[in-house]
């Protein structure tokens, strides 16, 4: 049976995500600081293009300071679809994921239609899906950004610790409790400031014993060296913020 490329599901996601705000009207104008966007840059956002055409570059200034000084709850919803959607699929480092995805949070999706939260949500899971099979993004970034949008992370979580058997999730882990954590006073911090109070549930996750089990179920199913050896670090590691 063929395997579904790694990405398709995200692309359904997106599609979906198009569907669910494609009633949302167009804005006519943007509220904006002049402080950090011009009259012209506001004036090309609403120019009559296909949204999915809408460029970079004209929506930079807007996603930089969007529901801060720039825009609305109603056009950040118009454009959300674009913005995620560049979000999820470009290479770049634009736009910050993290604050980005805290932009839900504080639009307050959670009390949108059900088909809109239902879509925002199959686009969280399956870039999470992506990032834990393609490896294209760093996990923990990626973590981050998903965990200032929602409020429990035991979905994602649980997903990592079921795919831990193949390498790049397990490489990823690896990481992240390498670089993405620390030691202090006794206790482990997650070191991405993005993270905040959110980021309880996931130190709850690693320093608990569902995801040791998890390591070593994978050690008994994993068939490749690189999945064994990220393995055999990560168990190193749980034993130090065990300690």
């Amino acid at each position: 049976m063929p395997t579904e490329p790694p990405g398709s599901a995200l692309d359904a996601a997106i599609d979906r995500l198009y569907a669910a705000f494609g009633t949302v009207p167009r804005p006519a104008a943007i509220e904006l600081c002049p402080c950090c966007m011009t009259e012209s840059e506001a004036a090309a956002l609403v120019v009559r293009v296909p949204l999915r055409e809408l460029r970079v570059a004209v929506l930079e200034p807007y996603v930089a300071d969007v529901l801060l000084t720039v825009g609305s709850v109603a056009d950040f919803r118009y454009f959300l679809p674009r913005i995620y959607a560049i979000a999820c699929t470009s290479g770049f480092d634009w736009p910050e994921l993290e604050p980005l995805f805290r932009r839900l949070r504080v639009a307050g999706w959670t009390d949108w239609a059900a088909e809109e939260q239902a879509a925002i949500r199959d686009l969280l899971r399956a870039f999470w899906s992506l990032t834990l099979a393609a490896g294209d993004r760093d996990a923990d970034t990626v973590l981050c950004a998903i965990g200032n949008a929602e409020d429990d992370l035991g979905p994602y979580l649980d997903e990592w610790a079921a795919h831990l058997r193949h390498p790049v999730a397990a490489a990823e882990l690896r990481d992240l409790l390498r670089h993405g954590a620390r030691l202090k006073r006794g206790a482990m911090r997650l070191t991405n400031a993005f993270w905040g109070s959110r980021g309880a549930q996931v130190v709850q996750w690693l320093t608990g014993i569902a995801v040791r089990t998890a390591v070593a179920e994978a050690f008994a199913t994993a068939d490749s060296e690189a999945s064994l050896q990220s393995l055999a670090e990560i168990e190193d590691l749980l034993a130090v913020y065990g300690r």
